[in-house]
Order: C-alpha cells, then structure tokens, then sequence
C-alpha cells in the first residue's frame, strides 16, 4: 500500500488539487479529525471537489483517506515517534528550543483565543455549585494547577485523575449545577471523553481544555478552549494549558474583588498561625 507522500507524487493532480492536498497534510494536526465537508469548508472547496481529489489520490472511499491522516497524525505525536524525528534532526540547543517552543504555544493560544467562548467558560464556572477536573498521565499537571487557583478563589472543586476516572466520575453527584473541565490533547484519552459525556448527561455544563477543536474530546463539550502543545523531545508541553488556567483564574478573580479580597485575607491569617512560611 502506497503511503500518501507517494500517492502525491504519483498522481496526476492539478495544480489546485495539489496545492490542497499539500495544506491538507501540512496542516495535519487540525484535519486529521475533519469529514469531507469540513475539510471543504477549511479550504473553500466544494465537497465534490475533495470526493474527486481523494479518488484521483487512489483511496477508494474517504474512511480510508482519513484512517491515513489519523495514522499519519498519531506518528507525529507518539512519544517514540517523536523523540526519534528529534535525534535525527541533530538535537541541537535543546534549552533554546524547549524554550522557544512554549514561547510559540503560549503565542498560538492568544491568537486561537475566542474571548465570546472564554467569557461563557468563566461564566459557567462562576455560577457553578461544584468545579469538577479530569485528566490522564501528562494532563494531571493542569488539573493540579485549576485545582489549587480555585481554593485561592475560594471555589468548591474536585479533582478526579488517573486510570479509572471513567467510573470514579459515575460515583460523584456531579450534576446540573456542576462544571466538568476536561484536560486532553494530541491522542485523546477515551476515559477522559467518557467523563464529559457522563457529566453532560447529568446536565453538568461540560469544558474541553484542548489542542483541537475538532477532535473526539471537543466535540463531546459544550465549550472548548484551545491550547497548543507541540512539544519538543519526548512528549507535549503543558506551557499553554497552564496560561489558559491562569487565564480562566484571572477572569474569575475580577469578576468579585470583594470575595476575593476577603478570601486572600483568611488565607494570609491562616498561613500567620500556621508560621509556614521562612518570611
């Protein structure tokens, strides 16, 4: 079976057809999760065009075209995969580049950002009874994060990670007055989309914190926030995500100065009794 790369080369393609074969795979990372139309409608192309471009290319039906995309996409973000595409590449100053790498996702995420979809995210969050947080292996390191900045704010919240989160969400009382956000990116964990399906079925409104808009974990939320995480060596960077919480955590901190402050203010008298800090 030819791989995409030689179907390209080998196929009689017009110049039109080649240029968006050539978007469709540079831009990997956002279409290997689209249908037909959806990628007609990223590129200005009807969907008979991208019908004809997928059989000129020797797929018989468009499952088998994007089975390719998904196969292609998962190569680049396996770990293994990844690493490997990083020693071959000469490794090179791998602090400038770790560094430059999170500067350039921190930088997408601004520029990805919906302001409308962040302002309805701070709004559920803000009337909500409970936050409810789920995440798998890497991902951990944001609930931890969301965690922690909602008790400042004064905020109940529960966390729920690791394998089985899946079931430990059904043994919670999540429910309609309840917000669930949801941590995955690249090669989106099942138990984490289960969750978020579970807690919309319990009319808990449901938040994806994700790399994708279009992948399983976003379309199964009712609102998704976008954060890059195209890491370097061995695995994906959490940089973005934890801005976005910062982001999420500051939007809610302005929206009430006067709980806050009170907040803050019991904070600093606990830490005083419990001399915990050196100064």
């Amino acid at each position: 079976m030819s791989s995409i790369t030689e179907r390209i080369q080998q196929a009689n393609l017009t110049k039109k057809e080649r240029t968006i074969i050539e978007k469709i795979t540079r831009d990997i990372e956002k279409t290997a999760f689209l249908n037909g139309i959806g990628l007609a409608e990223r590129y200005d192309v009807s969907a008979t065009f991208i019908t004809r471009l997928i059989q000129k290319l020797g797929y018989e039906k468009f499952a088998d075209f994007k089975k390719e995309l998904r196969d292609r996409y998962q190569r680049m973000t396996f770990p293994k995969d990844m690493y490997r595409h990083f020693l071959e590449g000469g490794g090179g100053n791998i602090v400038k580049a770790s560094i430059t790498r999170d500067v350039q996702n921190i930088s997408n995420m601004e520029t990805l950002l919906d302001k409308k979809m962040l302002n309805k995210v701070v709004s559920a969050i803000e009337r909500s009874d409970t936050v409810y947080m789920v995440a798998m292996f890497g991902s951990e390191i944001a609930v931890d994060a969301l965690f922690y900045y909602l008790g400042r704010l004064g905020m109940k919240r529960r966390k729920v990670k690791g394998v089985g989160l899946s079931k430990k969400i059904e043994f919670t009382n999540i429910g309609k007055d309840d917000v669930l956000v949801a941590f995955s990116s690249q090669r989106i964990v099942k138990e984490v989309v289960a969750a978020a399906e579970y807690a919309k079925k319990q009319g808990a409104k449901t938040v994806a914190i994700t790399d994708n808009a279009t992948n399983p974990l976003a379309c199964a939320c009712d609102y998704t926030l976008l954060s890059p995480v195209k890491g370097v060596a061995i695995d994906y960077t959490n940089a973005a995500t934890i801005a976005m919480i910062n982001v999420i955590v500051n939007c809610l901190a302005e929206r009430d100065p006067e709980k806050v402050q009170a907040q803050l203010e019991e904070d600093e008298r606990l830490w005083k009794n419990k001399d915990i800090f050196c100064m």
